[in-house]
């Protein structure tokens, strides 16, 4: 049986992050502006503390490069920095880069390669993208009318990766990694800069995408074509990030605001169910076929069920 767990994190955790280690054992990454550290998720055992010497820090990612050690990539106002994810150490990277970057996200390409996609805030307003393994720089994607905050990618069985887009200019676009097109138009409807982009697949085979902005707005998108599914969700009074998930044969999503509580909702109907939670952030861990949420907070990290059955 799981047991509850709070994990000390100095000053406020407000990214998580999983990743396995060497073992293939569950890691649970905590990260913040005063620290960052890895856990082993099962035990709550802390295994790795990251030198934090970034210049200013925004988000987080972990690469798998051809399946070696991961590697920690950061955002910062300065490119991307690397560190070893299992010793915490410093290791080198491309250093064309200087832009600033805002959200991150890693996928694995048709061909193998794993790629690492990051936010370019400045202009030319364009998502930058880097070779997981050698950490070099590879050609932009896409260009945009705005400060880019959010990336994200999305895999579909037989189709290419989509990877989206979004910031200042409160639309989320689309792009093919492959051929460098923009898959479809603009997705335009967000009150606010929609900066948080999740994916569920339904048991009928869509996907929806689901969206949160920086008014506290959820929106639910059929990926493909772009339509709005359902009604806006007012989740939170601030900003709302999402974690879809499936609970108990239903599809469901965790949404968090900066009223540091988690709501969880029918990701089809928008329904909201039971209690609000404590904490901000949540990510979903999984101890053999048992589920968990972590979520952050002030005290730092808490592991809970929270009602997944």
């Amino acid at each position: 049986m799981f047991e509850q767990r709070v994990l000390p994190h100095p000053g406020t955790a407000w990214a998580l992050r999983t990743f396995r280690g060497p073992d293939g054992g569950l890691r649970l990454l905590t990260g913040g502006s005063k620290a960052v550290r890895a856990w082993d998720a099962a035990t709550g055992e802390q295994v790795t503390v990251f030198d934090t010497d970034w210049p200013g820090t925004h988000d987080f990612a972990v690469c798998h490069p051809d399946g070696g050690t991961p590697v920690l990539a950061v955002a910062t106002e300065n490119g991307v920095w690397w560190h070893d994810a299992i010793t915490g150490v410093a290791i080198g990277g491309d250093e064309s880069i200087t832009d600033m970057i805002w959200g991150m996200a890693v996928a694995r390409m048709p061909d193998g390669t794993q790629t690492l996609f990051g936010a370019g805030h400045g202009h030319p307003f364009v998502i930058h993208r880097w070779d997981a393994a050698t950490r070099q720089a590879l050609p932009d994607l896409g260009s945009h009318d705005d400060h880019i905050v959010a990336v994200s990618v999305i895999a579909l069985p037989g189709r290419d990766p989509i990877v989206l887009a979004t910031g200042w200019s409160h639309t989320i676009h689309r792009w093919d990694p492959t051929t460098g097109l923009q898959v479809g138009p603009p997705l335009v409807g967000h009150k606010g800069i929609a900066h948080w982009m999740k994916a569920i697949t339904l048991a009928g085979g869509r996907t929806l995408l689901v969206s949160g902005d920086s008014a506290g707005e959820v929106r639910r998108w059929d990926l493909l074509t772009g339509e709005p599914v359902g009604t806006p969700i007012q989740a939170h009074p601030g900003a709302a990030t999402v974690l879809p998930l499936w609970v108990g044969g239903r599809a469901q999503l965790l949404t968090s605001g900066d009223d540091d509580v988690v709501r969880r909702w029918d990701a089809l109907t928008g329904e909201l169910l039971g209690e609000p939670a404590a904490g901000f952030d949540p990510v979903l861990l999984t101890f053999g076929g048992e589920q968990a949420i972590a979520t952050a907070g002030p005290g730092g990290v808490r592991i809970a069920h929270f009602g997944l059955t």
